[in-house]
């Protein structure tokens, strides 16, 4: 009944990403802002509170789950909606209601390790040119150049965006990854790192969303350097290190 994708070849992947539609040229970034466009990332979700405020993003696998951060809602009650198929916090979309956050039993807190998690929501989401999942990925990448995109602010402790923005973003070795942190949090196996110019980078509401490469998930945004845009890697949980736990979770 659900359909989850898993990305096992090359070939596949470069199938899969028909549909994300990068500039070759694209000098923009999260911090600072670069609007995508409509049906461009057809995969990405926005998690709500009761309130309806978008508070991290997520994506989705199949047609009943979204993979997000588990330092989103480390209690598992703080989801309550799911909007899909748009690119504008304020409207458009499918809101769904999410009637199960599953954390990672392994999750800590103080490290960020295991930081995974699967919100499940209701009705079924209906796939259209402006909603589709992403296949996960099952093969660790260490380098390329990958796509983050999301909702968080475009600068330390500032609003959201109302507009969906993305940034092309290398992949580095978790090596040159742990070299150039601040040491606040280990980079374990688990990880995934990305690695931008001052003023590049993830920031607050962008926790949960996606790091796509080659047609794949390969990324969950996770945590990064504070300021927004400082010279350091960006770290991410490494969606192929969970794919049993998410194959039998998502079900």
């Amino acid at each position: 009944m659900f359909r989850l994708s898993i990305l096992i070849a090359i070939g596949l992947a470069t199938s899969a990403l028909g549909w994300i539609k990068v500039p070759d040229n694209y000098p923009g970034r999260i911090v600072g802002g670069q609007d995508a466009a409509p049906n461009q990332f057809p995969y990405q979700a926005s998690l709500r509170r009761a309130s309806m405020d978008h508070f991290c993003g997520g994506t989705i696998i199949n047609n009943c789950y979204i993979l997000s951060a588990a330092h989103c809602d480390p209690e598992a009650t703080n989801t309550k909606f799911v909007v899909v198929g748009s690119i504008f916090l304020d409207n458009g979309g499918a809101t769904h209601d999410v009637v199960r956050v599953i954390n990672h039993p392994d999750y800590v807190v103080d490290t960020f390790e295991n930081d995974i998690n699967l919100v499940k929501v209701s009705p079924y989401i209906i796939y259209n040119a402006a909603v589709q999942p992403m296949p996960i990925a099952a093969h660790y990448a260490e380098s390329g150049e990958a796509v983050l995109s999301g909702w968080g602010s475009t600068e330390t402790d500032g609003p959201s965006p109302n507009h969906l923005q993305f940034l092309p973003t290398p992949i580095i070795s978790n090596e040159e990854c742990t070299e150039n942190t601040s040491g606040n949090f280990p980079v374990l196996e688990s990880n995934i790192c990305t690695l931008n110019p001052e003023g590049e980078g993830a920031c607050s509401g962008d926790s949960g969303g996606p790091l796509v490469y080659n047609g794949g998930l390969h990324g969950v945004v996770s945590w990064g350097p504070r300021p927004c845009g400082d010279p350091r890697p960006n770290v991410y949980a490494r969606v192929a290190y969970f794919v049993s736990w998410i194959l039998a979770n998502a079900v």
